[in-house]
């Protein structure tokens, strides 16, 4: 047992340290430099290249561990993760100081003999016939010294986490009041079904471009008025293959093509050098398609075949393809189909290319500082993109994602400053002139247009059948509304457990609607209620209302409502700790974005 425990060590620690939400509990922070050679800061506190390096081979550790293949798009997830991790630790670790959290060795020793992690205890390793054995899981801390060290190391940094976590909930004073609110929420419900009078069913109405600019001058102090925020105009540099990128793969295309010609199996060729990873396991097979499916270049080629022939070397932008066709599919008119299969042979950029790509755009900092974004960009014959505004408080810069280096750029530059030279998630470079920098602005009307004219065809639609809905509820006894409703094609919705924050099936959210569903006693219809959704009638079939006095007796119930509370209060507090911290990220001047 021993044995198959060694083997599995590893695996088991990264196991538990991915099952809380304490996370990162292994290893710590080491080998800060000093002085200015940092990759990041996080309250002050720096965090080096080789740290987050360190940190990343973990990631890839556990990935091999788990037999898992590390490709482009995981290797950007593992960076991703490995960074929050250290910015978490960091955090934690700044925070145990702050509320002098300690450890003894007894409670270290009492948690490991005491309080194994469940996903330990589910590790066959540690069980008999199918449940956890608490004397294999002692045996293994005892005579296995390996284990024991791994698991003390897992707990120093798990435990004062836990600690923290403990005295930040018991600091939410959740009290026997606060519970009786949560629990009258949770119990005040109607069961029933309501009459829809579905906006969407109105007759098509008019807004005017006057209806539209009166009501953004009305409401833009309340409604357009935004910030702190910024704007940026940005040249992308694409990193693509060259033509001397290209070049240099054709000559092994051209050798393939050759044996593809003379004879070799095709299946087999695709096998051994297709870099398609979808179709190259299946000897080049792609299946069948018609035309408009492909790319231009490849389509061309792939339909001027006949069954069998081969394709000199195609190039497209994802490389050079040699293609055959394998049988016409369909032949129709109007339905042209073949089955085809093909080799692929990639082409990526060059170091070279690479390097030539970020000289010129290097060399077109000065030029933008100089000149402005939009000279530049004419004459590199290139075209400056335009980002909305960005809210400080924004995650993701619209028109490129998250790129926190740039987002820093954006938050703390001068108008007219021109960023580094940036590595986006998707590989291009960016090179930015910061052109708005407010504390407040204004929406610009043109921007939010549609969205007001949506608004105000939506008003007019609830109120046309609001006219609608009254006349039906003249004309059918309330009884009858829910069959006859039906009958004239109006909506019935289900309400299963309606309660305070509930959402109504199809529609959405509504306070107005929620009020008067839970006014209602047990076989009561409601008058009609108008909301920004349209107006309804609702039923109550079943309507329960919190028993205080069983609640007050039931410590069960209450314990799982102050889990429930406590939890929610600690990650308001964490995500209150992750907004404030000043986290300076330069990752992009190393390359690592």
């Amino acid at each position: 047992m021993l044995d198959n425990l060694r083997k599995k060590q590893k695996l088991i620690v990264y196991i538990v340290a991915g099952a809380f939400i304490l996370t990162g509990a292994i290893g710590g922070l080491t080998g800060i430099f000093a002085g200015g050679n940092h990759l990041a800061k996080v309250n002050g506190h720096k965090i080096t290249l080789e740290d987050y390096q360190k940190k990343i081979a973990e990631y890839y550790e556990r990935y091999s561990q788990q037999g898992q293949n590390v490709d482009d798009n995981m290797r950007k997830q593992i960076e991703n993760s490995a960074w929050e991790e250290m910015v978490n630790e960091v955090i934690w670790t700044q925070q145990i100081k702050k509320h002098r959290i300690k450890l003894s060795e007894d409670e270290i020793l009492t948690e490991m003999q005491n309080n194994p992690p469940q996903e330990l205890m589910q590790n066959e390793s540690f069980q008999t016939n199918g449940r956890f054995d608490r004397s294999k899981y002692l045996e293994a801390l005892k005579n296995n010294p390996q284990f024991f060290v791994m698991m003390d190391e897992y707990l120093r940094n798990y435990l004062p986490r836990k600690k923290l976590q403990d005295k930040i909930k018991k600091d939410a004073n959740i009290t026997l009041d606060s519970l009786k609110v949560e629990y009258g929420k949770d119990t005040n419900t109607v069961n029933g079904k309501a009459l829809w009078f579905d906006f969407n069913k109105a007759d098509s109405v008019f807004v005017s471009d006057d209806e539209i600019k009166k009501y953004y001058d009305k409401n833009k102090e309340d409604e357009f008025k935004k910030g702190p925020a910024s704007r940026i105009k940005y040249l992308v540099f694409e990193m693509k293959a060259s033509d001397d990128d290209f070049n240099s793969i054709k000559l092994e295309a051209d050798n393939i093509y050759k044996q593809a010609i003379g004879g070799a199996n095709f299946a087999m060729l695709a096998e051994r050098y297709s870099e398609d990873p979808g179709s190259g396991k299946q000897g080049g097979s792609l299946g069948v398609f018609g035309k408009g499916q492909m790319v231009p270049e490849f389509e061309k080629a792939a339909f001027a075949l006949k069954p069998g022939e081969i394709s000199k070397p195609v190039r497209t932008n994802f490389g050079w393809h040699i293609i055959r066709c394998d049988s016409i599919a369909t032949a129709t008119a109007d339905n042209y189909q073949i089955k085809a299969s093909h080799i692929l042979l990639s082409v990526k950029a060059s170091d070279k290319t690479i390097n030539q790509i970020r000289d010129k755009a290097e060399a077109n900092k000065k030029l933008i500082a100089k000149k402005g974004i939009d000279v530049a960009a004419k004459e590199l014959k290139m075209e400056a993109a335009n980002s909305e505004w960005m809210p400080h408080d924004s995650e993701d810069i619209p028109g490129i994602g998250k790129l926190p280096a740039l987002k820093q750029f954006m938050i703390k530059g001068k108008e007219k400053a021109v960023s580094d030279l940036l590595t986006d998630q998707q590989g291009r470079l960016i090179l930015a002139q910061l052109t708005d920098n407010k504390k407040v602005y204004y929406e610009e009307f043109d921007s939010v247009r549609l969205r007001i004219k949506y608004q105000l065809e939506k008003e007019k639609k609830v109120a046309s059948v609001k006219i609608k809905a009254e006349d039906f509820l003249k004309r059918v006894p309330q009884e009858n509304c829910f069959r006859a409703a039906e009958v004239e094609g109006w909506k019935i919705v289900d309400l299963k457990g309606h309660k305070e924050g509930s959402f109504i099936p199809n529609v959405g959210t509504s306070p107005e609607f929620t009020k008067a569903a839970l006014a209602l006693k047990t076989g009561e219809y409601s008058p009609l209620v108008i909301t920004k959704e349209g107006p309804f009638v609702i039923f109550a079939e079943e309507r329960k209302t919190p028993d205080m006095k069983a609640f007050e007796k039931d410590t069960a119930k209450q314990d799982e409502i102050r889990k429930r509370l406590e939890e929610a209060a600690f990650n308001r507090w964490y995500q209150e700790l992750r907004k404030k911290a000043k986290i300076i990220d330069n990752r992009a001047k190393f390359g690592m974005l």
